[in-house]
C-alpha cells in the first residue's frame, strides 16, 4: 500500500499542471453545487423563522379542510361552522378562541384617490347610509407623499398589492403593535382599522391616515389607520421576504376591522375563515392537537387544526422551495457530470502517457488489481481536493453575500448538511465512477503489449463501431414522445427515465464520429487561417481519439444543455407571441362601456383608421359540456369556458383584404363570413379544435352567465390559427370571469349581443392610421368616454386587468406591439435564467480543454522537436497547438447542436402532455442568434484555454522537445 500511495504522489509531482487544472475544475463544479444547495438552505432556514412567527399569539389555528383540487377550475371556498367554534370553546384547556374572517377587497390610500374618484363613487359611513358627496377641494388629512408603493404605473396590477380585509373580534392584536393602538371591537360604528406594516408600506399610508375599502363598482367606505401591527412575510427564493398570498391560515398583508364593520363593509354575514387558539397550558399543545385532529376530521365539513410544524411542512412542499430543491438537484446532476468527464479525461491522459511505465511495473512487481487500484487512487485524491476546495470556496462566497446583501442569508453564511452531502455526492461520486474505465483499462494492459501498444486506427475503428447503436439510442426518444401509443400519466416518467438516459447514451456514443467529422470538414479551413500545412491538421484530434472524446463530452454537458433550453423556450413561446393577424390596437372602457350610439364617435376620433375599426360583443361563457377534458387535468386548451368575440363577419373575415388576416386551416372567410352573418356560426381556433375533436359543421353549447339554466348552441364554420390569443386575452382585460379560458372564439356582433344581453359597447379592435401616437389615441377615447358617461376616466396603458374589471372607470390600451415587446421580454428573461447553470458548467469544463491539449503537447513532443528542427518556427508551432483547441471547441459546437435540438424537440413534445400550455402545438425553432453567441464563445473560451499551452511549447528548444519526447518514449 505504501508503494501505491509513493506512486500517486511521483505522478502527482511529476505532472503538476494537469493534476492542478483537474483540481481546480472539480473544486468549481463542487462549488457551483454548494452556491445553489446553500440557497435552498438558507430558504429553509427561513421556514422555521417564519413558521414559527406567523401565528403570532396564537398557539395553534383552526382551518376549514381544503376540498380537492379540479384541473381548470378555481377551488372551492370554505368556511368553518359556528358549531365548531362553540365546542372548541367548550374545551378546558382553551383560553382564547377568535373567529377571523377574511375577505378579499381593493383596498387603496385616499391620498391616491382624486377628487373625481370620491364623486363618482361616493362613499357610505359605517352604519351603512350613503355619505354625501365631497364638492370640492383636495384631501388634506392623511394625504402622503407620490402614490402607494407597489401601486405605482397600471391600475391593473393593484390588485396583487391589495392586503386582505380582515374581520376579527380579538381584543389583542394577533402580532405586536409598531405604533398606535389596537382596534376595539365593541366600537363598531367608528371607521377604524388598524393594517400590517407590510400593507402599510406598499399603501404608504401611516396612523392617522385614511384608506378607501371598495366593497363594489359603485361605493367606497372610507376608514382611518389607528394603528400598524407588525407583519410576519413568507420566506421567497429570492432571499426577499414577501406577503403569503395563500388562501389559508392568517393573511399576513392585513387590515384589520371589527367583524361587525365587515359585514357592513360588504353588506352580506360573515363567515370564519379561520379560528384562532391560545391553550391555557402550553404543554398540553400536542395533546390537544391530537384530540381535536380526530374530532375536526370526522365533522362536516371537515377541519383540521395546525401549528407551527404544520405551516413549515406546507412552505417545504411549496412552489419556492419545490423550485429551490429542483435547482439543487439540477446543480449537482450537472456537476456531477462535469466532475465525470474531467476526471475521467485527466485519469485517461495519464494512462496513455504511462502506457510503458505501467508495463514495466506490471513486469516487475504489480498485480492487476494494484494496477487498478492506482488509477482509482489518482482519481479519489482529484475529488477529495475538489470536495474540500469547493467548501472553502463555496464557503467564501457565501460569506460575502451575507455581508453585502444580509437578507439574501438571514442565518449568516454557513454550510449545511445537504451541501456538504451534495458537493461530496458531486466530487466523489464523480471522480469514483470516472476512475472505473481507465482503472479497467490500466489493468488490461499486459505487460508485453505495454511495449508494443495497439496502432490507434485499430482502437478508432472499434469506437466507430458504436455508432449505429447510438444512433438507435438516440431513436428512443423521439418514439416515445411522438409515435408510441402512451398513456398520458406515465409518458412522462417513461421520458425522463429512458428516453432522455437513452439519447445522452448515444450521442455519447456519437462523440468519435463527431470527433473525425469536424477534423475531415474543419480542418483544411483551419489550416488555412493559421496558415498551417495541412497534413500538420490533418490528425490533431484522432491521434488520441480517446482523449479528444472526453474533452469535447465535457464541454457538450454545459453547451448541450444551453443549447436544449434555448430551442425548447423559443419553441414553447412561439404560440404565444401574437401573430399578424392581429390587429395594432384593442381598447377596451372599463366597466361599464359606451352606449352603441357613441360607436361612431370611436370610429372617426383622430388617429383612429375608420375603415379599421371595430366595436366587439365580449362574453366569457362557460362550456355546458366538458368537451376539453378540463375534470381531467388542467392546461391552456382544457378549461372549461371560452372568450366570445363577436363582430362584424363582413368586415372582419370577407373581402379582398379582411380586417383580420387569420389563417384559415380549414374553411375559408368568405364562406365563414357568410354563415357568420345568416346564423349561429362561429369560427374556432385550430388548438381548438384538436383537443375538442370538432370539426367544420360540429356544435358546442355555451352557458350564459347570468342564465345558468339555459343553452346556446354555436355551429362551427372555420378553423384558424391564431398565435398569441393567450396572452391578448390576459393584458387586455376580455377575460370578464376569473380564470383562464380554453380558446378565444369569433361570432357574430349582433348574435353575441342578443345571446348574452349585452346593450353597450366595451370593447373595440382597430388600426391608426399613422399619424397620431397611440398615447394621443387613448387621451382621445378617454375624452370620448368622459363626454358620454358624464364621469372621469383614467388611462390604463398596459398591466393586468383588477379582478372582474373592478376598479375605477378606465380606458384600457393594449397594443399588439407592446404585448409582443412585454412577453419577450419576460421569455428572454426567464429563459436566460434556465441557460445560466449551463453556461457556469461550461466554463468549469472549459479548464478540461487546457489540460488536454497540455497533454497533447507533453505526448507530442518528440514530433515537436522534429518539426522544430525542420524549420517550423515558434510562431506557427503556438499556431498548431491553437488550431487543436479550436478543433476541440468545433466537435463540441456540432455534439452540442445536435444533441441541444433534438432534446428541445422532443421537450416540446413532452410538453403538451405535462406543461399547463399543453396543447398549443407549438412548433421546433432555431434561435440562432443566441445559439451562435454560444458557440462563439465556446471557440473563444477554448481558444484561451490553448493560449498557455501554445505559449509554453513555442518557446521550447527544439533539443529540449527532442530529449524530453525520447524520454517518454522509452520511459
Amino acid at each position: 500500500m505504501s508503494v501505491l500511495v509513493k506512486l500517486v504522489l511521483a505522478d502527482a509531482r511529476l505532472h503538476p499542471a494537469r493534476m492542478a487544472l483537474a483540481s481546480l475544475a472539480v473544486v468549481a463544479a463542487a462549488c457551483m453545487v454548494v452556491w445553489v444547495v446553500s440557497g435552498y438552505d438558507a430558504l429553509t432556514t427561513q421556514f422555521d423563522t417564519f413558521a414559527s412567527e406567523s401565528l403570532g399569539r396564537y398557539d395553534l389555528i383552526v382551518l376549514p379542510q381544503a376540498p380537492p383540487r379540479t384541473p381548470g377550475r378555481r377551488p372551492e371556498e370554505r368556511h368553518l361552522p359556528t358549531t365548531v367554534l362553540d365546542a372548541i370553546r367548550q374545551d378546558p384547556s382553551v383560553d382564547a378562541a377568535d373567529p377571523i374572517t377574511q375577505t378579499r377587497v381593493w383596498i387603496r390610500s385616499f391620498s391616491t384617490a382624486s377628487v373625481e374618484d370620491m364623486r363618482r363613487t361616493p362613499a357610505r359611513d359605517t352604519s351603512g347610509r350613503r355619505r354625501p358627496r365631497p364638492t370640492g377641494g383636495a384631501p388634506t388629512s392623511g394625504t402622503r407623499r407620490g402614490p402607494p408603493r407597489g401601486m405605482r404605473g397600471p391600475p391593473g396590477f393593484r390588485r396583487f398589492t391589495s392586503p386582505t380585509l380582515v374581520g376579527t373580534n380579538a381584543h389583542e392584536p394577533p402580532c405586536p403593535m409598531v405604533r398606535g393602538r389596537w382596534i376595539d371591537p365593541a366600537q363598531t360604528d367608528r371607521p377604524e382599522a388598524a393594517i400590517s406594516t407590510g400593507a402599510a408600506e406598499r399603501l404608504n399610508v401611516d396612523v392617522g391616515d385614511t384608506v378607501l375599502v371598495d366593497e363594489d363598482d359603485n361605493h367606497t367606505v372610507r376608514l382611518e389607520i389607528i394603528g400598524i401591527v407588525a407583519q410576519t412575510s413568507q420566506p421567497s427564493s429570492s432571499g426577499r421576504r414577501r406577503p403569503s398570498m395563500s388562501g389559508q391560515g392568517p393573511a399576513t398583508s392585513a387590515l384589520y376591522v371589527p367583524t361587525a364593520l365587515v359585514e357592513k363593509i360588504t353588506g352580506a354575514p360573515t363567515k370564519i375563515s379561520y379560528i384562532g387558539l391560545v391553550l391555557t397550558d402550553a404543554a398540553a399543545l400536542a395533546q390537544f392537537r391530537a384530540d381535536w385532529s380526530a374530532r375536526l376530521a370526522r365533522m362536516e365539513p371537515a377541519a383540521l387544526v395546525q401549528g407551527p410544524e404544520e405551516l413549515r411542512d406546507n412552505l417545504t412542499q411549496g412552489f419556492s422551495a419545490s423550485r429551490m430543491r429542483k435547482q439543487a438537484y439540477a446543480a449537482t446532476g450537472i456537476s456531477l457530470l462535469a466532475a465525470f468527464f474531467i476526471i475521467l479525461t485527466t485519469l485517461s491522459m495519464g494512462l496513455s502517457e504511462r502506457v510503458r511505465q505501467l508495463g514495466v511495473l506490471r513486469a516487475a512487481a504489480l498485480t492487476r488489481s494494484q494496477v487498478a487500484f492506482l488509477v482509482v487512487a489518482e482519481g479519489l485524491v482529484l475529488a477529495v481536493i475538489g470536495w474540500v476546495g469547493g467548501l472553502a470556496a463555496g464557503w467564501g462566497l457565501l460569506w460575502l453575500a451575507s455581508r453585502s446583501k444580509p437578507d439574501l442569508f438571514t442565518g449568516g453564511a454557513s454550510l449545511g448538511g445537504w451541501c456538504v452531502l451534495l458537493s461530496g455526492a458531486c466530487a466523489v461520486g464523480g471522480g469514483l465512477v470516472a476512475s472505473i474505465i481507465p482503472a479497467w483499462g490500466a489493468a488490461r494492459v499486459r505487460p508485453l503489449e505495454a511495449m508494443a501498444p495497439h496502432p490507434a486506427h485499430h482502437r478508432k475503428r472499434r469506437m466507430l463501431l458504436l455508432v449505429p447503436v447510438g444512433l438507435l439510442l438516440i431513436a428512443v426518444n423521439p418514439l416515445l414522445v411522438f409515435v408510441l401509443p402512451i398513456q398520458e400519466g406515465s409518458r412522462c416518467a417513461v421520458y425522463m427515465a429512458l428516453g432522455c438516459t437513452t439519447m445522452a447514451l448515444g450521442f455519447l456514443l456519437l462523440a468519435p464520429l463527431a470527433v473525425l467529422i469536424a477534423e475531415r470538414l474543419f480542418g483544411p479551413p483551419l489550416a488555412r487561417l493559421f496558415r498551417l500545412q495541412t497534413g500538420l491538421v490533418s490528425r490533431l484530434l484522432s491521434g488520441n481519439l480517446w482523449r479528444s472524446v472526453g474533452t469535447t463530452v465535457a464541454l457538450t454537458v454545459g453547451l448541450g444543455l444551453f443549447v436544449a433550453m434555448q430551442t425548447w423556450g423559443y419553441s414553447m413561446l412561439k404560440p404565444f407571441v401574437p401573430g399578424e393577424w392581429m390587429p395594432e390596437m384593442m381598447v377596451a372602457f372599463l366597466p361599464q362601456g359606451l352606449p352603441q350610439s357613441d360607436i361612431d364617435a370611436v370610429r372617426h376620433a383622430e388617429g383612429v383608421a375608420p375603415d379599421a375599426c371595430l366595436p366587439l360583443a365580449v362574453e366569457q361563457p362557460r362550456l355546458a359540456e366538458d368537451i376539453t377534458g378540463s375534470e381531467k387535468r388542467t392546461t391552456v386548451t382544457r378549461q372549461d369556458n371560452v372568450v366570445l368575440i363577436g363582430l362584424d363577419p363582413e368586415r372582419a373575415f370577407g373581402g379582398e383584404s379582411p380586417f383580420l388576416k387569420l389563417k384559415f386551416v380549414r374553411g375559408d372567410g368568405a364562406s365563414a363570413a357568410a354563415h357568420l352573418k345568416e346564423e349561429r356560426y362561429c369560427i374556432v381556433p385550430d388548438h381548438f379544435q384538436r383537443e375538442t375533436g370538432l370539426g367544420l359543421g360540429k356544435t358546442f353549447a355555451l352557458v350564459p352567465p347570468d342564465a345558468p339554466d339555459e343553452r346556446v348552441e354555436y355551429t362551427i364554420a372555420g378553423i384558424v390559427s391564431l398565435p398569441g390569443w393567450h396572452w391578448l386575452t390576459k393584458f387586455s382585460g376580455v377575460r370578464l370571469r376569473s380564470g383562464r379560458s380554453a380558446a378565444m372564439v369569433f361570432a357574430s356582433y349582433d348574435n353575441v349581443r342578443r345571446d348574452f344581453g349585452l346593450d353597450r359597447a366595451r370593447f373595440f379592435w382597430l388600426n391608426t392610421d399613422g399619424s397620431t401616437p397611440p398615447d394621443d389615441v387613448a387621451a382621445r377615447m378617454k375624452a370620448i368616454a368622459e363626454r358620454s358617461v358624464d364621469q372621469p376616466f383614467e388611462i390604463a396603458t398596459f398591466g393586468f386587468p383588477s379582478r372582474d374589471n373592478r376598479g375605477p372607470s378606465s380606458v384600457r390600451v393594449t397594443t399588439a406591439a407592446e404585448v409582443t415587446r412585454r412577453i419577450r421580454s419576460r421569455a428572454d428573461g426567464m429563459i436566460w435564467g434556465m441557460s445560466q447553470l449551463p453556461l457556469v458548467t461550461l466554463l468549469v469544463t472549459s479548464l478540461g480543454v487546457t489540460g488536454a491539449v497540455l497533454a497533447s503537447v507533453r505526448t507530442r513532443r518528440y514530433d515537436m522537436g522534429v518539426l522544430r528542427a525542420s524549420g517550423l518556427t515558434r510562431f506557427a508551432l503556438a499556431r498548431l497547438v491553437l488550431a487543436e483547441a479550436l478543433l476541440l471547441g468545433v466537435v463540441a459546437c456540432l455534439l452540442s447542436f445536435a444533441f441541444g435540438v433534438t432534446a428541445g424537440w422532443c421537450g416540446v413534445g413532452i410538453s403538451q402532455y405535462v406543461s399547463f400550455f399543453g396543447g398549443m402545438n407549438p412548433s421546433l425553432v432555431v434561435p440562432w442568434a443566441r445559439l451562435s453567441a454560444a458557440f462563439g464563445g465556446t471557440l473563444l473560451v477554448c481558444t484561451l484555454a490553448a493560449l498557455w499551452p501554445a505559449i509554453r511549447a513555442g518557446r521550447a528548444e527544439p533539443l529540449r522537445l527532442l530529449q524530453a519526447g525520447r524520454a517518454t518514449a522509452m520511459g
